[in-house]
């Protein structure tokens, strides 16, 4: 879908779109008449099924001379987690098989190499290599079960296998490219940058071995410790690498992509908005993000010199707008407000200031709130939930520690800003509270995140019901607590803003349950 983006939703059922989208791929036969190459592009295309109806496919269009060679259409459409291409098109019957230069090549569409059938049917043809273009978004340990899909075709059909995958963000979803190329004995050849726009130059030998051209000595990072992948301390740095750059490219492209150039937030002096913070930064560079801090009587000095810090090292000033005379007005317009309507109170406030300063700006305010709060409803409605976008929503609380601590010590790739040792270590170091009223601390509600995060990670990752969770080994009572947490706050969840996907089970497209159900188990 190099074309349209990826997905495009229900853009998909307008004929008139995908017309658009059939001009653009006439537009670029043209600019290549001459050029003496050959392209291969991403498409809907509209089509006509035995009666005649319209149809629409997902198609890769393959231009030779400037002209169109060749269609190929996919031919298994996924139909889970994030993926719902049954509800836009239709199926092709077959595979397809074209000619460039004396050599036969297949070409899929992302999931028809996952099929074992196609394997077999690819294997029957006389092909020189095969081509796979796909949208695959990121999740943890996604760029080693793709490695996996395609040795499995090199097993199969003793080919060498060029691997292109999007790269960028759109909504939630972020696509880290991570392309590569695999020797006809499923040999990794190449392996190209994540989470960023690369190319290469290879050549397809009559031997069906793989030369790469350009650029020279190209290897990646993850080719040149490939050899100690075994290694669990690497294997954690290169998921918090790449976990960090999924929330980057996932927040700068919503931005850029949808017409804006800044964003705000607000810096309490705790570990998710020095995050949110830090990943804003590095995103967009300091000059693009406004942080404000927002005290009432219960935010310490201590975390205020903590904002103050964090954000010196992120070059950014930070604005200090006092919400206790506010607070106070709330008081006495509803004096007999419970304890948690008062702790609400301040939230909203701070949301509603937030809000009218990214009104008066342009600026898109982000918010701060982690997988594990989301999770159990510790967050408040039009309070500290109130933002366009979450950089760190599909991250448990005890991974941003993780992401924190290795930011401190690393700088992106495709990070703007250059510096280390960001995060101030007391923020890191201290018991998180959401400061809404005396010595408050978040585990006077909830467990240690050590392992609140590991209940959750089981009934959200691996689906586990409340009776299979305790026979881990968990307390049963505090499980019923988290479970009965959980299901309660799907209301929550459903207006919670968008976030960059990192896990394969993230509250958006993967996870849809109906606010309106009383089953907890």
């Amino acid at each position: 879908m190099t074309i349209c983006g990826y997905p495009a939703q229900d853009l998909w059922q307008k004929e008139y779109f995908v017309k658009s989208c059939q001009e653009k791929i006439m537009q670029i036969c043209d600019l290549s008449k001459g050029k003496k190459c050959a392209l291969i592009i991403g498409s809907p295309i509209t089509d006509l099924d035995r009666d005649q109806a319209i149809i629409f496919r997902n198609s890769a269009i393959f231009i030779k001379d400037g002209k169109i060679e060749k269609i190929a259409n996919k031919k298994n459409l996924p139909n889970h987690e994030v993926f719902d291409e049954k509800r836009y098109f239709t199926d092709s019957s077959a595979l397809s098989t074209h000619k460039l230069n004396g050599f036969s090549f297949s070409l899929m569409i992302c999931a028809d190499l996952w099929e074992n059938k196609n394997l077999f049917l690819i294997s029957q043809h006389q092909i020189d290599f095969a081509i796979a273009v796909n949208s695959s978004p990121y999740s943890i340990g996604k760029e080693q079960t793709r490695f996996e899909k395609a040795k499995k075709f090199s097993d199969k059909c003793q080919k060498p296998l060029i691997y292109l995958n999007q790269v960028g963000g759109q909504d939630s979803l972020v696509f880290d490219g991570d392309s590569f190329v695999t020797g006809q004995y499923g040999e990794k050849i190449l392996e190209m940058k994540n989470f960023e726009e690369d190319f290469a130059v290879i050549e397809i030998l009559d031997t069906h071995d793989v030369k790469v051209l350009e650029p020279k000595n190209y290897k990646s990072n993850f080719s040149q410790f490939s050899e100690k992948l075994h290694d669990l301390n690497l294997k954690c740095q290169k998921t918090a690498q790449n976990n960090y750059q999924a929330c980057i490219l996932g927040l700068r492209d919503y931005i850029y992509k949808n017409g804006f150039s800044k964003v705000l937030l607000g810096m309490s002096g705790g570990i998710d908005s020095a995050m949110v913070a830090t990943i804003a930064v590095d995103a967009l560079g300091s000059k693009n993000v406004a942080l404000y801090a927002l005290p009432s009587r219960f935010n310490s000095e201590n975390s205020m010199v903590d904002a103050k810090k964090c954000a010196k090292n992120l070059e950014v000033e930070l604005k200090i707008i006092e919400i206790e005379p506010l607070f106070q007005k709330m008081l006495e317009t509803l004096p007999n407000s419970s304890a948690l309507t008062k702790e609400n109170m301040q939230s909203r406030i701070r949301g509603n200031i937030l809000m009218s300063l990214s009104n008066d700006s342009g600026a898109l305010l982000l918010s701060t709130g982690n997988k594990s709060e989301l999770a159990c409803g510790y967050a408040t409605l039009y309070g500290d939930m109130c933002g366009a976008f979450n950089p760190i929503k599909d991250l448990y609380k005890s991974q941003i520690y993780q992401l924190a601590n290795w930011r401190n010590q690393n700088i992106p790739a495709i990070s703007i800003y250059q510096n280390i040792n960001l995060i101030p270590q007391n923020i890191i170091d201290k018991a998180p509270t959401a400061e809404l009223r005396e010595n408050q601390k978040d585990s006077d509600s909830l467990p240690d995140y050590a392992i609140l995060d590991q209940i959750l990670y089981q009934i959200i990752e691996e689906q586990k019901s409340l009776s299979q969770i305790i026979e881990l080994g968990f307390n049963k009572e505090l499980v019923e607590k988290i479970t009965n947490l959980f299901y309660k706050s799907e209301y929550k969840r459903k207006q919670a803003p968008l976030g960059a996907k990192i896990s394969k089970m993230a509250f958006d497209l993967e996870r849809r349950y109906p606010i309106s159900n009383n089953y907890t188990k």
